[in-house]
């Protein structure tokens, strides 16, 4: 679209490029190095800012402190929200506005608690290595769901404790939610037929093995024609 031949798009129009290093709602999907490797390539030739979403994947949760770290990207601005427990946005010091404004949302606003608590957690991360730990009960709670996978399981993915597992039907995705939670298992469904799962980052290698069980339990209970109540 940039490209000086053939391209239909004014670099010097474009204001940014946002993106999710790793798209949450919308399924867990996660991108390719080449992909990301091109995104860092166009964004530095035609000096495009890059903004990227980091409110699911951020804060230690892939076993980085930011998604954009497994990947070639440079972002500019960060937003992070969620685990960090306050609405925040991290930017280059050249690109950050100078004028002060205040703004919150559903997910962090900016009182003085919720800083105290952000900094706290960034704290611990680093006090606990629990990017270390996300890393390797990311890698048990993959394997172990791998081996027990039967046919109806498409994809087991992740980075750290950011874990999806995909499904043949969105009725049997469903199913296995609805199961899972009758066993004392929390989960949540993303994209049409994805069940994330986000462990804490503090996860014992036994917590994770109880976790995978009861969520293998629920696929198995489900069976081969899947009935949502």
């Amino acid at each position: 679209m940039l490209a000086p031949e053939g391209g239909h798009v004014n670099p010097d129009e474009i204001a940014f490029l946002a993106l999710e290093p790793i798209q949450g709602v919308g399924g867990y999907r996660f991108p390719s190095e080449s992909f990301m490797e091109e995104v860092a390539a166009v964004t530095d030739e035609y000096d495009i800012p890059l903004v990227v979403d980091e409110i699911q994947s951020g804060v230690g949760r892939t076993g980085e402190i930011w998604a954009s770290d497994h990947y070639a990207i440079e972002p500019d601005v960060i937003a992070s929200a969620k685990a960090l427990r306050v609405g925040a946005t991290i930017s280059r010091s050249e690109v950050f506005p100078s004028e002060k404004n205040r703004l919150g949302s559903t997910f962090g606003g900016g009182d003085l608690l919720g800083s105290m608590m952000g900094a706290f957690t960034l704290d611990a991360i680093r006090e606990h290595d629990l990017l270390a730990n996300a890393t390797e009960r990311g890698r048990q709670a993959r394997e172990l769901i791998g081996d027990r996978a039967p046919d109806c399981v498409e994809d087991v993915r992740g980075k750290g404790l950011m874990l999806a597992v995909e499904f043949d039907t969105p009725a049997r995705r469903a199913g296995v939610v609805e199961a899972a939670l009758e066993r004392g298992l929390l989960t949540l469904g993303c994209g049409k037929k994805t069940i994330r799962l986000l462990p804490p980052l503090d996860a014992t290698e036994r917590e994770i093995e109880m976790g995978v069980s009861l969520f293998c339990d629920a696929i198995d209970a489900v069976g081969p024609s899947p009935r949502v109540s």
